[in-house]
């Protein structure tokens, strides 16, 4: 299925979000001071990619380039935690699921961060390209001239 044949988005997802959206965009760099460059580094990420959803959101036909901006994001963020734990040696930690450790880290990199390297740089989550459609075939146009002839 093309993008094309696709219905219309609702406005229902971006009229829902958008309040909530855009007070992180606006608020958030005001009220976090980070103590580290690191925080002010995952703050502007994090920030950016609330922007890129609210644009994406708001036209995701125009601004398609924005869904692949917040998969790059996704991926970059678990790929950097996941070089943090390591350079720190945490690698199964207390035994504490929620606790930080590389393994946790490899694990998001592979279920949120693949995902979205794939959609940063492919476009799609899978290796194998979309069938090319040819232009001139539509089903229903051949259906209804087939009617046409036999109906004589």
């Amino acid at each position: 299925m093309r993008v094309q044949d696709l219905p219309p988005p609702s406005r229902f997802m971006f009229w829902c979000t958008a309040p909530f959206l855009l007070a992180t965009i606006l608020l958030l760099p005001l009220l976090a001071r980070p103590p580290e460059p690191t925080g002010w580094v995952i703050l502007g990420a994090f920030v950016l990619l609330c922007l890129f959803v609210l644009i994406g959101l708001w036209n995701a036909e125009r601004f398609w380039w924005c869904w692949r901006a917040v998969g790059g994001i996704v991926a970059g963020g678990y790929l950097a935690y996941l070089i943090s734990m390591i350079a720190e040696g945490q690698w199964f930690g207390d035994g504490r699921r929620s606790s930080s450790t590389a393994l946790n880290a490899l694990m998001g990199l592979i279920v949120f961060g693949y995902p979205g390297i794939m959609w940063a740089v492919f476009g799609r989550f899978t290796w194998k390209p979309e069938p090319e459609y040819d232009d001139y075939t539509d089903e229903s146009t051949d259906i209804d001239e087939m009617e046409a002839g036999a109906g004589g």
